[in-house]
């Protein structure tokens, strides 16, 4: 079987003219989408969805996956979005959906864009539910295996028994000794007043209160699990808000902060920090870093 896929990348400065080529070019059903690339990462043909797609439908499914590598090479080049432009030049929603999601084509006309859903399986569900439509020879996928349909839940298991470190035997000494205590201490209980017996015992004050608790734990397993949430976490760095690093406010349109955003990592493109010190162009790029992850999450927010 002949591989239908295509991988184009960002780096490339002719990754624009390739992809519309292939878009053009392309008769039958077209799968265009991108992802994000690295050099510890497989290379995107062979991912999923994609490999599955391209064993099971090879036949009649032609798959062009632009990969974005990170790099400073790329990072002013936006192929896709430049693609949804040029395929809807009058809805800038459904062109911000290109950059998005699962571009479907039938001879080069736009005919779906199918919602990212995070994990590779349930992307193939509905990739194949939409391809079923455009395509007779790829079949419908099983509804009963539907992403998201609610399958019936678990019995509920009984509650683990905390491991024996002798609790019973102390809570039978305190029943045993229930009289002398009481004898000892009701009279004081009821006058409100302190004794050194007492205060030793946790009963009342700032040293009862600490006694009482170590009697709490001593009474509890001691190599137990602490509850979430008791144990002491290092603080996390403080992180900047994406917005402010954008320089966005909120509340602005897709296009416009997708424009904002262009327009300001342009001015670290490394054709023009090329003349800069080396400590120079290290800092645009650690820039460039801080403001694609700023993007990421901006755009994050726009999308829901």
């Amino acid at each position: 079987m002949s591989t239908v896929q295509f991988v184009l990348f960002y780096s490339d400065k002719r990754v624009r003219e390739q992809l519309f080529a292939h878009v053009d070019g392309t008769r039958g059903v077209l799968l265009v989408t991108g992802v994000r690339h690295g050099t510890a990462m497989r290379s995107p043909e062979l991912r999923e969805p994609f490999a599955t797609l391209e064993f099971l439908h090879g036949r009649v499914l032609t798959q062009v996956l632009v990969a974005d590598e990170g790099t400073p090479d790329g990072m002013w080049r936006d192929p896709l979005g430049d693609l949804g432009d040029k395929l809807h030049p009058d809805s800038k929603d459904d062109a911000y959906a290109v950059t998005t999601g699962y571009l479907l084509l039938v001879d080069g006309q736009p005919r779906q864009v199918v919602r990212k859903h995070g994990l590779p399986a349930e992307d193939l569900w509905f990739l194949e539910d939409a391809l079923s439509r455009l395509e007779p020879r790829i079949p419908a996928p099983d509804p009963a295996r539907r992403p998201g349909k609610k399958r019936p839940e678990p019995a509920p298991r009984a509650p683990r028994r905390p491991a024996s470190t002798g609790a019973p035997r102390e809570a039978s000494d305190e029943d045993a000794s229930g009289h002398r205590a009481r004898g000892e201490w009701g009279d004081d209980e009821r006058d409100g007043a302190e004794s050194p017996g007492r205060r030793g015992r946790g009963a009342w004050g700032g040293e009862a209160r600490d006694g009482g608790e170590r009697g709490a734990r001593s009474r509890q397993d001691p190599e137990a699990t602490p509850p979430r949430g008791t144990r002491v976490r290092s603080g996390a760095p403080a992180r900047k808000d994406a917005w402010e690093v954008l320089g966005l406010e909120r509340g602005v349109s897709r296009d416009e902060a997708r424009k904002a955003f262009r327009a300001l990592i342009a001015g670290y493109h490394p054709d023009k920090v090329a003349h800069l010190a080396p400590e120079f162009r290290e800092l645009a790029e650690r820039r460039t870093r801080e403001l694609l992850e700023a993007w990421e999450t901006v755009e994050q927010e726009l999308e829901s």
